[in-house]
């Protein structure tokens, strides 16, 4: 349970209360007019605290805007109709993030600091998580170097800063159709492909607005090295159900290690599934999807949830359209683990954190009244 949370001064409490439910929600696009922030200097964390929702000033030579020293995590509170609000895997997007600052040569964050910036937010903001079916509170933990100067060197201080936004479902409706990239590539091994930093999601911009242009929603990504084996959606892990198993590619330092696939693997297995983590080569999956021997295709991520991919597609506009548009197996999937993340089915792997305050004691209760 989160329960540590962080001071707020009255103006800001009544700023976070006033603050309503935008329509439509949208995804990511109203964001709430509070955020925590805690900076490193002099080589230590300093004390975080709540912050109004506002711009922060940066140096036009700041190293952060030329040399991409950033990271950030994606991760959702659920607000339960009856009980209080809940994250999903809180600590394990915490491993994550340290797991990010370690590869970009940045401060590890503590788990206490981490932690009470998440429960304080959610806390504050537990009046505006709305409860439609794939609507969550989205939390976004960012780390950026601050240091000023050009030499090509590490930031000796950072800032850390957690924002959150009321969102609804990433994709608004209607098939998800994916273009094979067959020619730019998104990370490389021994890269930063496994890791959330920036450059990783603007190096597939190009893709995006190409895909977009030819009707596609999405871009899935192949292997530098032979472009050949098929690695992962734009910001989204990769499953095929073949023959009744279910696929995805092994991770590997250019596949970003998703929470959301952790959780698939887990719940499909532990509905009976055969699940396996081995190479998928995209000329056997189009001839498999073809066939009719691939019989699902879906995307999964915090965003996204789990989302099924109607139709692979080419640059020549050739398309490979999957036999079974129900998707079963997806929906069962995205199903059950929507319902352990809104509280409506039991969690038996102890994903969901709960956020709420302490109890009060009968002594604490008698001095409050004094």
């Amino acid at each position: 349970m989160l329960n540590d949370f962080l001071p707020i001064s009255p103006a800001l409490r009544q700023v976070a209360s006033d603050f309503t439910l935008p329509e439509p929600l949208g995804f990511g696009t109203h964001v709430a007019p509070i955020m925590v922030t805690c900076d490193f200097t002099s080589g230590a964390w300093q004390e975080a605290r709540i912050a109004p929702f506002q711009a922060f000033s940066i140096l036009p030579s700041a190293k952060i805007l030329h040399y991409g020293q950033q990271i950030f995590e994606g991760m959702k509170a659920y607000r339960y109709e009856n009980g209080h609000p809940r994250l999903f895997r809180p600590l394990d997007n915490l491993g994550r993030f340290n797991a990010s600052a370690r590869r970009m040569a940045m401060p590890e964050i503590p788990s206490q600091i981490f932690m009470s910036a998440l429960g304080s937010m959610v806390h504050y903001l537990r009046g505006v998580i709305p409860q439609g079916v794939g609507e969550s509170l989205y939390i976004r933990p960012v780390m950026m170097a601050l240091d000023s100067g050009l030499s090509l060197a590490p930031s000796q201080d950072y800032r850390f800063y957690l924002i959150a936004s009321p969102s609804g479902s990433y994709f608004a409706g209607g098939d998800v159709h994916a273009l094979i990239e067959r020619s730019d590539c998104r990370a490389a091994p021994g890269g930063t492909g496994s890791v959330k930093t920036a450059g990783n999601y603007g190096g597939s911009i190009k893709s995006a607005i190409h895909a977009r242009s030819m009707g596609y929603q999405q871009t899935l990504w192949l292997d530098a090295r032979h472009q050949k084996f098929v690695e992962e959606f734009s910001g989204m892990n990769m499953f095929a159900v073949r023959d009744g198993i279910l696929y995805t590619p092994e991770l590997n330092s250019t596949i970003l290690p998703g929470i959301t696939r952790d959780s698939v693997i887990k719940l499909a297995r532990s509905l009976g599934y055969d699940v396996r983590e081995e190479a998928i080569d995209i000329d056997e999956l189009v001839s498999d999807i073809k066939s009719g021997i691939c019989s699902e295709l879906f995307a999964c991520g915090t965003a996204a949830i789990i989302t099924p991919v109607a139709a692979l597609g080419e640059y020549d506009g050739t398309l490979y359209t999957l036999q079974n548009t129900a998707s079963p197996v997806a929906m069962t999937l995205r199903t059950r683990l929507l319902e352990i993340q809104i509280g409506l089915a039991d969690d038996p792997f102890h994903w969901s954190q709960v956020v709420a305050p302490k109890a009060r004691t009968s002594e604490t209760s008698a001095a409050a009244a004094l």
